[in-house]
């Protein structure tokens, strides 16, 4: 890392798929465009370089990034989508294998990981590559993070039904009773006071006179 090497040639090739490419560290070259997966575009280009150590940021037009860092055979790698964590990589893979190797494009787990518990986490080992190139932050120049919108909260006031409760049916309208039909008096029928039998319509007890 004491001798930077040129870069030129690979920074022309990148430009040349028409991407933005800049060097705003020596022997780190970060590549910007419209690319859906920016782990793939910046282990090709740590490829292209051969054996030349190399560090590579890729950021997406989506504000995606990944940082790869490549001094054979060790081999980092650092992505970031959105708001997720970071997710870390140290591989050591062998001679016949290129940062480009197709296991490694696709993002797959290899027998030459550096494997962590938990996963993807970074290691002592992994700063110390980035740090060769003066790396102490994983994240592009310039990137700002996503911002993430709270959930709303809902309002305390608001009765709350317990899951699988169903609300309770409001009370079915019942018809109005029709009014009761007026009864008839019944007729009074006069009794003697003598005899206490009914009285004709005359008003004359048959019996009494």
């Amino acid at each position: 890392m004491e001798n930077t090497p040129d870069f030129a040639k690979l920074i022309e090739h990148l430009q040349g798929e028409e991407y933005a490419v800049t060097e705003p560290v020596p022997g780190v070259l970060h590549v910007k465009g419209r690319f859906s997966n920016p782990e793939r575009i910046a282990l090709r280009a740590a490829a292209e370089a051969g054996d030349v150590a190399l560090a590579v940021w890729a950021t997406s037009h989506h504000d995606d990034w990944a940082l790869v860092a490549w001094d054979r055979p060790e081999l980092v790698t650092i992505t970031q989508k959105g708001a997720t964590p970071q997710r870390w990589r140290h591989r050591r893979p062998p001679a016949t294998l290129r940062p480009d190797a197709q296991t490694f494009l696709e993002g797959a787990s290899s027998p030459f990981d550096i494997v962590t518990r938990p996963k993807h986490q970074p290691t002592d080992a992994a700063r110390e590559i980035l740090a060769r190139f003066g790396i102490t932050d994983p994240p592009p120049p310039g990137w700002v993070p996503p911002v993430v919108e709270a959930p709303p909260v809902p309002d305390v006031r608001e009765t709350k039904v317990p899951a699988g409760t169903k609300p309770a049916r409001a009370p079915r309208a019942t018809k109005p009773k029709p009014p009761a039909k007026p009864v008839a008096a019944e007729p009074v029928i006069p009794i003697c006071p003598t005899c206490f039998m009914a009285v004709p319509a005359t008003g004359i007890c048959d019996n009494c006179g």
